[in-house]
């Protein structure tokens, strides 16, 4: 165990007392939760690179952490109306792309590096910022309003360049022959 480790644990954990403050009603908790575990995702990448440690499980852990955290939290926006549902089905759908483009290339035997593309950054930061945005209206009991809609249109923008950048990876890698085993 390590710091980053550490912190992307917390941020797992995070997760589902999130979700239990959110359904609950509690939605200044449930904000406040939110944004210490989006404090941490920052705080665990500045940590494995100043003190070097990366690990096998941290580079696996961390972005199903993230992925649970931002999924959960556009789930319950979404269901709750305070973000429109077709941002969810744009997620949903990249993340199938992602996740079906992975088990294709491990099934034809091709190598791949999970890597984070500038705009899957960008869409996570700008899915991030429109999740806290609609927890705060939301801890606030104000209803959603055009800054909202242009955050969550501006980070659907993101999503599409980032699966537009995926699929050109996804389709490089099978013009590429299998490793041998």
């Amino acid at each position: 165990m390590n710091v980053p480790n550490f912190l992307t644990g917390l941020r797992l954990a995070a997760v589902p007392v999130f979700v239990a403050l959110f359904l609950s009603g509690r939605m200044a908790a449930a904000l406040f939760v939110f944004v210490g575990a989006m404090v941490t995702d920052w705080l665990d990448g500045i940590a494995a690179r100043m003190l070097k440690q990366f690990t096998a499980i941290g580079a696996i852990l961390d972005p199903i952490a993230d992925k649970l955290l931002g999924l959960s939290a556009v789930v319950l926006l979404c269901l709750t109306h305070r973000l429109p549902r077709w941002l969810l089905w744009m997620l949903v759908f990249r993340e199938l792309c992602i996740f079906s483009a992975i088990a294709i290339l491990t099934r034809t035997g091709r190598s791949y590096a999970i890597r984070p593309t500038r705009f899957g950054k960008y869409a996570t930061a700008f899915l991030a910022a429109t999740s806290i945005f609609a927890l705060v209206q939301g801890a606030r009991e104000v209803e959603p309003g055009p800054l909202l809609i242009a955050l969550a249109l501006i980070a659907a923008q993101c999503i599409v360049v980032s699966w537009a950048q995926y699929l050109a990876i996804f389709i490089a890698l099978m013009r590429r022959p299998p490793q041998a085993a």
